[in-house]
């Protein structure tokens, strides 16, 4: 069976002056069969053009024909939902579950090491606010591994094997249900944090194989366009090279 992948990009172009910059409205991507491609493109550039960011004066549709050999089928992670009265219980749920992840001392000192990891853990938060990619922060080192820290690093190449969805409308949950999965299964992948930069989206989530995917309800306030992505990894387990490989060219379909 043919399988081709097909991805989106639209930006808008802010004049200001010095600081005159590309500001990300909208991305998206599937892998799908030959049959499926036209609608699915029209699907994509239909969701650039009515974003609720704006009104994008670029847009990019990339095609790439994918060998079925190389798709690699996953099983979803396990869901678990946690609400919450406002954004900051929800942080403060997000930082209880991954902060213990990244701690690898004795359990009599772990108390005052986890209480620095989550503040570490919320001024990483911030520095990812800009950038378009994820951060991939070493939890051995303390240090950031990314190639290129303005982008990030982007998991890509992915999606859910029995989607048939072809309308332009954007669901968070199962698109964050495809990366998170794939993220977990990457070579050296401690756990994942996710806050959507969408202003009108304040679910976010902490995922990783022993967590699953934890959706939080609440982590923003309606109409905060800050958001951000941090893999945490560990390179004591794999080598960045190859966590970065299997990120952003290993082919994923999630059942």
């Amino acid at each position: 069976m043919d399988y081709y992948s097909l991805k989106m990009r639209a930006s808008q172009h802010i004049d200001e002056g010095e600081n005159a910059h590309e500001q990300h409205i909208s991305g998206a991507e599937r892998i799908v069969t030959r049959d499926s491609v036209e609608a699915v493109c029209s699907a994509m550039v239909r969701r650039a053009m009515t974003h609720s960011k704006g009104d994008p004066d670029f847009i990019n549709v990339k095609i790439e024909k994918v060998n079925e050999n190389d798709i690699q089928i996953l099983k979803a992670l396990p869901v678990t939902r946690i609400d919450v009265d406002n954004a900051e219980q929800g942080l403060d749920r997000a930082f209880d579950l991954i902060t213990p992840l990244m701690n690898s001392e004795s359990v009599t000192d772990s108390a005052k090491k986890l209480k620095e990891l989550r503040i570490k853990l919320q001024a990483l938060l911030r520095e990812t606010f800009p950038m378009r990619g994820a951060m991939l922060y070493d939890i051995a080192t303390g240090e950031r591994l990314e190639p290129d820290h303005e982008r990030g690093v982007r998991a890509t190449y992915m999606d859910a094997l029995h989607s048939s969805e072809v309308d332009g409308c954007k669901n968070h949950f199962n698109e964050a249900i495809v990366l998170a999965t794939k993220v977990a299964n990457a070579p050296g992948m401690v756990a994942e944090f996710c806050i959507s930069d969408d202003p009108n989206y304040v679910t976010g989530y902490v995922a990783s194989k022993e967590l699953g995917y934890v959706r939080i309800m609440k982590m923003k306030e309606m109409g905060d366009e800050n958001g951000g992505r941090i893999f945490l990894f560990d390179s004591r387990k794999a080598k960045a090279e190859d966590c970065v490989e299997y990120l952003q060219k290993k082919k994923v379909l999630v059942d």
